[in-house]
């Protein structure tokens, strides 16, 4: 269960070589003026993340089944790189992405040395006349959908951040809530009853979310159940009366209107979040959520062809995945995980605190081969005796050393024992055939799929620096 090998290079440069053997490129013609615009982020997602959900959601075929992305006619790379290292992190990428400018790691909307401040697509966008909106399943001031309104030298400064958010005017913000929303040790003016004393609705019930349509303006909806950092609950907990990116999605179509135009960013947050815990199951089940926003986004345009773009990307791949280890590839046994790695280590933290209950290895064991299947041999997932013993070793880093890294701590936060919740995880990775070379960002180049109304000026070589430039000459209206 080495997490570098040659064999993960090997498998990273294959897949990336052979995709791109596979990409096809518009034909060449008159460049239709896009009044309906999606950008489709994808936090963490390389190929590798996207062909893994196809073959997970038909294992019996070597293709799978395509992710309605994969339909689109243009498909390509993008390079994404910073202006101070070969890996980028999300807020110097979307900095990138949205205003034409390189910048350093961590900064948002800002030069390198910050001296200089950038305006994004969104906000000139919004200049000239399209509406705009901003969806995350994450933190709606966490770097990716910040980098559309948040002018910070650091991407950690979320209440500065959510502060900005009012000041955009942009009609609609969607999904996840505001991190720090009354400072980071809590006794700051809220950030939520700013932005509704600067005329912002603030909606965060689905009834509420029901009753939004065209015409309403300035909202801020956030989904009903938010976890520790203010973002959605993960998909594969299937926690009851959570909101789906999808809706977002939907609920955004509606209210930003087939009238004047609108720019929307959509982001699939947790995508990454899952490739930084090696959570391979998690990931599939947050793509696949993310393909079905992306459907949202196509069947507007099967109404409206001649004047609908989409693009779907990503920020950075993260993780390193590389599919198939000593030639085994099965990614049909990530159907027997049905509980996400943070919600499982929650449930080890409540045992380890209930000592009137002590839970032996065997309890514990038994609970592994319910929410993994590991141990279950009819499934195909038997454990040997070197495993057995990986599974003893995190029972004593939870139960007896406390040693193991924390439910709630920040998601980029990798210190700390492996315990049970990360071994069940990597175990089960393991026998599907899922390798991970880090449990950070790389320098992978990432997908780029393009359909619609100027799709052809997104074939050839593509830098996330390009963007701005083709959206400006795209969307630039006639006075």
């Amino acid at each position: 269960m080495s997490k570098i090998s040659n064999l993960v290079l090997f498998m990273m440069l294959f897949s990336f070589m052979n995709f791109i053997s596979l990409t096809s490129e518009a034909k060449p013609g008159k460049t239709q003026q896009p009044k309906y615009i999606f950008l489709f982020i994808g936090d963490g997602m390389g190929q590798n993340q996207s062909y893994a959900t196809n073959l997970f959601l038909n294992p019996t075929s070597k293709e799978g089944q395509s992710l309605v992305y994969n339909q689109f006619p243009v498909q390509n790379f993008m390079t994404t790189y910073s202006a101070n290292d070969y890996i980028t992190c999300s807020s110097a990428s979307i900095t990138a992405i949205s205003t034409g400018h390189k910048t350093n790691n961590g900064r948002l909307l800002k030069s390198p040395n910050t001296d200089s401040t950038y305006f994004s697509i969104a906000e000139w966008a919004h200049a000239e006349g399209f509406n705009i909106g901003i969806v995350s399943s994450v933190g709606i001031n966490h770097a990716t959908p910040a980098g559309f309104y948040g002018h910070q030298n650091s991407r950690n400064m979320y209440y500065e951040i959510a502060l900005e958010l009012p000041q955009s005017g942009f009609e609609y913000f969607g999904g996840g809530g505001l991190i720090d929303s009354k400072g980071k040790k809590g006794d700051q003016a809220d950030a939520y009853a700013i932005a509704q004393n600067k005329g912002y609705q603030w909606i965060n019930s689905i009834e509420g979310f029901n009753q939004l349509k065209y015409g309403n303006s300035n909202l801020l909806v956030t989904n009903p159940i938010l976890e520790a950092e203010a973002e959605f609950p993960w998909v594969i907990d299937s926690i009851a009366g959570n909101l789906s990116l999808a809706q977002f999605t939907s609920k955004g179509i509606e209210i930003l209107g087939d009238g004047k135009g609108f720019f929307m960013m959509v982001e699939g947050g947790k995508i990454d979040w899952a490739c930084h815990s090696n959570d391979g199951a998690s990931m599939l089940y947050e793509v696949i959520a993310f393909n079905k926003a992306v459907n949202e986004a196509y069947q507007f345009y099967l109404q409206h062809p001649d004047e609908t773009l989409i693009i779907v990307t990503a920020d950075h791949e993260t993780g390193g995945l590389a599919l198939g280890i000593e030639k085994n590839l099965k990614p049909e046994l990530m159907q027997y995980q049905n509980i996400s790695l943070q919600k499982f280590q929650k449930k080890v933290e409540m045992w380890v605190a209930d000592s009137l209950h002590p839970r032996s290895f065997e309890e514990v064991m038994q609970s592994v081969q319910f929410h993994f299947g590991l141990g279950n041999a009819q499934k195909g997932l038997a454990l040997s005796n070197e495993e057995m013993a990986l599974f003893k070793a995190a029972y004593r880093n939870d139960f007896v050393n406390h040693t193991s890294r924390k439910s709630d701590a920040d998601y980029l936060d990798h210190e700390g024992a492996n315990g049970l919740a990360q071994t069940a995880v990597d175990m089960l990775n393991h026998k599907a055939g899922f390798s991970w070379a880090s449990h950070d960002h790389t320098a992978t180049p990432v997908p780029l799929y393009v359909i619609g109304a100027g799709s052809e000026n997104f074939t050839g070589k593509m830098d996330n620096s390009m963007y701005f430039s083709k959206f400006q000459n795209l969307m630039k209206r006639k006075k």
